[in-house]
């Protein structure tokens, strides 16, 4: 027996299963594309954005709420490809810092332009004019209620 989903319930739904869909789906594209994940695609998104292009190991874990060895592994293939660096911490040895290579930034700037676009023909379509307003205020209240970001720190770069 299924129990009937009251209107947030599927909101919820909605919102999780359309989002999931539609990221896998823009996933492939990174991938033929790029030759990059999700996952490696957001982190050197991060750093892009970041003031220097450069984000400690801890805060860039943080910014893809990712747990310390699952953004280590990330990072290290990262490096692996020449798209970024770590180097120890200047203020304390026990930190590591990560910065976007040449290379990266060029690859990142390339992936951001190529998914900014399909950004509009996927998923702009889908809210109209009168959607906008009230869409980006509950975006901004999820984001606020669990510790993270809407848009990008304004003060970086």
């Amino acid at each position: 027996m299924t129990m009937p989903l009251t209107p947030r319930q599927e909101i919820w739904r909605g919102l999780l299963h359309g989002q999931r869909a539609m990221l896998l789906r823009l996933g492939v594209r990174l991938k033929r594309d790029f030759a990059l994940s999700i996952a490696q695609y957001e982190a050197l998104l991060a750093l892009l954005q970041s003031p220097g292009k450069t984000l400690s190991a801890t805060k860039l874990a943080g910014e893809l709420q990712y747990s310390s060895g699952s953004s280590t592994n990330l990072v290290k293939r990262l490096e692996e490809r020449g798209l970024v660096r770590r180097e120890t911490g200047t203020s304390d040895a026990r930190t590591q810092q990560v910065s976007l290579t040449d290379a990266g930034s060029d690859l990142i700037v390339r992936a951001t332009e190529q998914h900014v676009a399909d950004l509009a023909i996927e998923f702009e379509p889908l809210i109209g004019d009168m959607d906008v307003a009230p869409l980006l205020g509950f975006a901004r209240r999820l984001a606020e209620h669990e510790g993270v970001r809407s848009a990008p720190d304004s003060t970086a770069r």
